[in-house]
């Protein structure tokens, strides 16, 4: 064999399995796989959905409101949206949501509210208030065994649907 073929052949290994490497590193220091349970967030993401989770959310780049994060509580990971950052204020009154008195009206919100849950809860600082697009299928931080998310139970934001399971 030409000795230039051999060393281009063991360059082009060489890289390959450098850029193998890299990735297997990038993806398991900074990304977690999450399965979607229930029908909280139809349409976006759906039951049994599988999704990357991006972990430099929180620690190195701040969450933002509607972001949509990953979060385990009890052992059990659940997807929802942020709507409440630290500092915030929500009130929920008459089927309306309300952030520091404004009244929000997005169109990730599948349902209105039909519950007559009325609820005003201030957010802590490293806590946010989550609730699912599918309003009337979510347990959510409108629930006491929920409530606001501490920031150390949020595992990242949610990046993309990648399958099925």
């Amino acid at each position: 064999m030409n000795s230039e073929f051999v060393k281009g052949l063991c360059k082009i290994i060489s890289d390959f399995s450098l850029i193998v490497v890299l990735a297997f590193f990038i993806s398991w220091a900074f990304l977690s796989r999450v399965v979607m349970q229930g029908f909280s967030m139809n349409p976006v993401i759906k039951d049994r959905d599988v999704v990357l989770v991006n972990r430099l959310y929180k620690n190195i780049i701040p969450l933002s409101r509607y972001d949509i994060v990953a979060f385990n509580i009890d052992g059990q990971d659940n997807i929802k949206r942020i709507i409440g950052l630290p500092g915030d204020f929500i009130k929920i009154s008459s089927g309306n949501i309300y952030v520091n008195l404004n009244r929000i009206e997005e169109d990730f919100m599948q349902d209105s509210l039909s519950t007559s849950i009325d609820n005003e809860v201030y957010v802590n600082s490293n806590e946010y208030y989550v609730l699912g697009d599918n309003l009337d299928s979510s347990k959510d931080s409108r629930f006491k065994d929920v409530g606001n998310i501490n920031k150390n139970s949020i595992i990242g934001k949610v990046w993309r649907v990648i399958g099925t399971r």
